[in-house]
């Protein structure tokens, strides 16, 4: 009885060490002779294996759509420029057109140089302030990283520029100002204009879908199940900062927190990653022993300290995070430029699709408790393969109603839940993290 006492309190001990990890990151950020801790995922620990490394995940599905909008990254501008095709912020939101989104993911990208002479994965790691007026000693309104965040040109005036951009302030920025949306100045020398970025690589984020969209030579490749930054009243720095960037650190090993490992990191904002869903592995351990279960059934929906998680099970088109780290780190290497990543934010009046009722789902009538995207998921046992088809539409009928998503292959999600993300964003816009800090304040 001692010895099965002893066990559970050390499962306990090792649990609870799961979840109070520290949020220190392994390299600063620095802004204005001033240093940030890089923000690290927080989640619990998960005590299942999950399914083998490589095996397939699903067939290329998008899972999550957005429906056409004609609202641009540049919404809350007052400016409101028309800078014509190839432009991020004037591009709409439309992932069917896939001709206007390969010119916006493939046009020169205007970024800061945040110190003079600092190589670009190092001015990656400061910051940059903007101000109110073309003077320094006006109100701070918002950070800008350097090298990888890029800005929107509005004018110049002299020695000062105009431009837009999403505030990428940290937790213990001079400035305060959480993803939102600024128009300020900056010294105009501080400006790298019209970079030019990788022409086969693009990649789009997208905070309503949460879905990674890889885009190759022109057309959409992919897709893979993302989890954006979770805010809350605590830690209101956590929302992921939309914007476009350029994707220039590729870390070798992984970033470790504890037992809470993160691999395939891509840095794109500071202290910001792209990278795989986090992983738990037991002390002493290696990837071989990694536990994903409990992060993995997060994805789909926000969750991370402001990092992007990416999906680590390939679907059957062969893509996850390891594919796409070293297909970018690879194209990179080459010689063809730094790919652009662009978030779009989950403004008001953007909506996702729903889809028809006679899509295609699968079960296992074995007392499965999943529902899948495909008939062969590597998540379920192969003597129960293939799967029972039967349709989106009889999702709510009484047999499958006590189904849930299945995390591997990442089926679309219930209908009452996409209703509720449009019904949400009919009048809100999540992501706007400065109004609902401001509200809690008060």
């Amino acid at each position: 009885m001692r010895r099965i006492i002893a066990a559970l309190l050390m499962m306990i001990l090792l649990v609870s060490a799961a979840y109070a990890q520290a949020e220190d990151g392994e390299e600063p950020i620095i802004y204005d002779d001033v240093e940030l801790e890089e923000e690290s995922p927080e989640e619990d620990a998960g005590l299942e294996a999950g399914p083998e490394e490589n095996e397939p995940a699903g067939d290329f599905l998008l899972g999550v759509e957005p429906e056409p909008s004609l609202i641009t990254p540049a919404y809350r501008s007052e400016e409101h420029p028309d800078h014509g095709e190839g432009c991020f912020w004037c591009t709409p939101m439309n992932l069917e057109d896939e001709d206007a989104i390969w010119a916006m993911l493939t046009s020169p990208i205007t970024v800061v140089q945040a110190k003079d002479k600092e190589k670009a994965s190092d001015d990656q790691m400061r910051q940059t302030v903007l101000y109110a007026e073309p003077d320094n000693k006006s109100e701070k309104i918002g950070m800008v990283t350097g090298q990888s965040q890029g800005v929107h040109v509005l004018e110049t005036q002299g020695d000062w520029t105009k431009v837009e951009t999403y505030s990428t302030s940290f937790h213990d920025s001079k400035v305060k100002n959480w993803n939102g949306f600024v128009t300020g100045w900056i010294p105009t020398n501080k400006l790298i204009m019209d970079r030019k970025v990788n022409q086969h690589y693009g990649i789009i984020i997208d905070k309503l879908t949460q879905r990674l969209y890889l885009f190759k030579d022109g057309h959409l490749e992919t897709s893979l199940a993302v989890s954006t930054g979770l805010y809350n009243k605590r830690q209101p720095y956590n929302e992921s900062r939309s914007g476009e960037y350029l994707l220039i650190y590729y870390k070798k090993g992984d970033l470790p927190d504890g037992t809470m490992h993160c691999y395939k990191p891509i840095r794109f904002n500071a202290g910001d990653y792209l990278h795989e869903v986090p992983c738990i592995v037991p002390a002493g351990g290696t990837r071989k022993d990694a536990n994903y279960r409990a992060y993995e059934s997060k994805l789909g929906k926000r969750a991370s300290h402001g990092c992007i998680r990416v999906q680590r099970q390939k679907n059957a088109g062969g893509y996850n995070m390891t594919v796409l780290f070293d297909l970018l780190k690879n194209s990179v290497e080459a010689g063809e430029g730094y790919p652009k990543m662009v978030i779009w934010e989950d403004y008001e009046g953007r909506r996702v699709k729903i889809p028809a009722d006679s899509t295609a789902l699968y079960y296992n009538p074995n007392g499965g408790s999943s529902y899948h995207s495909v008939a062969n998921c590597p998540s379920v046992r192969k003597n129960y393969l293939p799967m029972t088809a039967f349709t989106y539409g009889e999702l709510e009928e009484t047999q499958y109603r006590k189904l849930t998503a299945c995390p591997a292959c990442q089926p679309t999600p219930r209908k009452e839940t996409l209703e509720k993300i449009n019904e949400e964003h009919e009048h809100f816009s999540p992501g706007e993290v400065m109004s609902y800090h401001k509200q809690k304040k008060k």
